[in-house]
């Protein structure tokens, strides 16, 4: 093909009409390929932007379901006494003798790279969703903050202790969310301030 176009170019009566046909058809070969590629990219673009939507809802709602079953088990054993209910969340005496008996602290200070990079990518939100995100999180998705080993001993504690794992990820994700605070200059009394749950007392 190339070497008829050469020939035509070179030969001095070659037609001109022929060339310039070859040239508009060239050009009209190249905006439809572009167009439909670009139209099949931005297809597949729609596509995955809904499947991943919906793969948001899904976790989402994963999460949810997970936690709720959690704080059903919780509240059935109504063995959670290393907590203060009232808000903002801490832990009573038991809760910190504990985390001191089992080293919890030393488990997340060898976790604390993992577990900041984790709360970097949610930096923005305030105080009180940041202490939920922290118990959530540590309860639903335990591997998100620690390792695979220390996920283990934490369920190890809870089935060898009898106290439901929810009640140890819940001191964990306060323990995780008193060093981000203090890390990042935030007071733990600001979670009230956007606490939806929060009423003034009498």
């Amino acid at each position: 093909m190339m070497d008829v176009i050469r020939t035509v170019l070179e030969n001095p009566g070659g037609s001109f009409a022929f060339v310039f046909a070859l040239m508009v058809f060239a050009g009209w070969v190249i905006h439809y390929t572009t167009k439909f590629t670009v139209n099949i990219s931005s297809k597949h673009d729609r596509f995955n932007e809904r499947m991943n939507k919906t793969e948001s809802t899904i976790e989402e709602i994963r999460r949810d379901v997970v936690f709720i079953k959690g704080t059903l088990d919780l509240a059935i054993a109504n063995r959670d006494s290393f907590t203060i209910r009232r808000s903002p969340l801490s832990l009573t005496d038991s809760g910190k003798e504990f985390v001191e008996t089992n080293n919890l602290e030393v488990m997340v200070d060898s976790n604390w790279q993992k577990i900041a990079a984790v709360l970097q990518s949610i930096k923005n939100k305030n105080p009180y969703d940041l202490q939920e995100f922290c118990i959530e999180t540590a309860f639903t998705e335990t591997n998100r903050f620690f390792s695979s080993s220390d996920v283990e001993k934490l369920k190890k504690l809870s089935f060898k202790s009898g106290i439901p794992l929810m009640s140890i990820t819940r001191v964990m994700g306060i323990l995780i969310r008193d060093r981000y605070f203090k890390e990042n200059g935030i007071p733990v009394g600001a979670v009230d301030l956007h606490d939806p749950n929060k009423t003034t007392e009498p």
